[in-house]
């Protein structure tokens, strides 16, 4: 992974044990470049258009779950991964949640994303959702071409195991 996903921060304080662990943590927390510009986006669309959609407390709630569920996996990915540099991977990460995908942090990403325009009822982040998907599987398989030549047989044998999302 790497060129599709912008890092939350690189120079963080590394006094204590502690401290470096969860600067890497931090500095490995990816987020998609296509779920932050649009998520930005619509809701700089929303704040200036004022429309929201019309959406039912349940789904409201509904969609809080969904970001929750994101927002777990997205921990759960990154602190299965946090070991390895995710802009340059020295090693293959296929235990935790990427036995069962191996783009767990998009799908947690994406789940944030959708569960969010509809909690917060913007429609433009929702009616931006295809080109944010769109993206991220481009993102996806360049990634995934990247892997492949690096990994060589044993990415070719993890992904014949294990879905590209879910």
């Amino acid at each position: 992974m790497g060129r599709g996903l912008l890092r939350v921060s690189r120079d963080l304080p590394s006094n204590t044990g502690h401290d470096r662990r969860h600067s890497r943590w931090i500095r490995n927390f990816p987020v998609p470049r296509a779920h932050a510009v649009a998520l930005a986006a619509s809701l700089l669309v929303q704040v200036v258009c004022r429309r929201p959609l019309p959406v039912p407390r349940s789904a409201r709630l509904a969609a809080a779950g969904v970001i929750g569920t994101g927002a777990g996996l997205a921990v759960w990915a990154t602190r299965t991964a946090s070991p390895t540099d995710l802009a340059d991977p020295d090693r293959l990460v296929t235990m935790g949640p990427y036995r069962f995908s191996r783009n767990p942090m998009y799908v947690a990403w994406t789940l944030i994303y959708a569960g969010a325009g509809t909690a917060s009822a913007n429609p433009w982040s929702l009616a931006l959702l295809p080109a944010v998907l769109m993206a991220t599987h481009r993102t996806v398989t360049r990634e995934e071409r990247r892997l492949r030549d690096r990994f060589g047989l044993r990415y070719l044998a993890y992904t014949a195991r294990v879905r590209r999302y879910l």
